[in-house]
């Protein structure tokens, strides 16, 4: 696996217009959304004591809270970890891919010129990734209305109303499709003008 760079990494080129500004909040909230790294870390250390003081339940209340339900435990911090674990990577793989910061598993690639590179880019984002990120954010939309609407909880104690972790599925393929839209706007001005660097509408 190659991982092939063809524009600086930590943000998009700079330029004037609608296509820069929706790249640039793509990487900023992808950039952002990185910093959750540190609560999950404290989450992991917090589970792991408790889980050797042998400490199940760690409090309790009256009333229902969202997310939480009326108690504290073990498998609520379990799912907690997970639940922004699983955020974190959806709102920031669309600020990786605009950034160039993924891993191409493609070794022919960094054999092509340059002007190869964006046709290939742009076939790719075209056939293969819009397409794709379209389907998931339908289905996925439909996905988070119906944990919604059943009430989807734990069964086990830990977290309830997971419908939230399960709207970032949407919402983070509706960020690399916006993103996918806004690459392949650049590699057709690039193609269009090999020369000049492309600038944004």
């Amino acid at each position: 696996m190659a991982h092939d760079r063809d524009t600086p990494s930590g943000g998009p080129d700079r330029g004037p217009g609608p296509t820069h500004a929706i790249l640039s909040a793509i990487v900023w909230v992808g950039q952002a959304a990185a910093w959750l790294i540190i609560p999950i870390l404290a989450l992991v250390l917090m589970g792991v004591i408790l889980s050797a003081a042998k400490v199940g339940t760690i409090f309790r209340w009256d009333n229902d809270i969202f997310l939480f339900g009326s108690k504290l435990t073990l498998a609520s911090l379990g799912d907690l970890q997970w639940h922004l674990f699983g955020i974190m990577l959806l709102l920031t793989m669309a600020g990786a891919f605009v950034t160039d910061n993924h891993v191409r598993v493609d070794f022919l690639r960094q054999n092509m010129s340059q002007r190869q590179k964006h046709i290939v880019d742009v076939l790719g984002h075209l056939f293969l990734l819009l397409p794709l990120c379209a389907i998931v954010v339908y289905h996925g939309y439909d996905f988070t209305l119906r944990s919604f609407k059943m009430g989807e909880g734990s069964d086990y104690d830990g977290l309830y109303d997971r419908f939230v972790l399960k709207s970032f599925i949407p919402i983070g393929f509706a960020m690399i499709f916006l993103a996918g839209i806004g690459m392949t706007i650049r590699s057709l001005r690039a193609l269009s003008n090999p020369v000049k660097r492309p600038s944004d509408d």
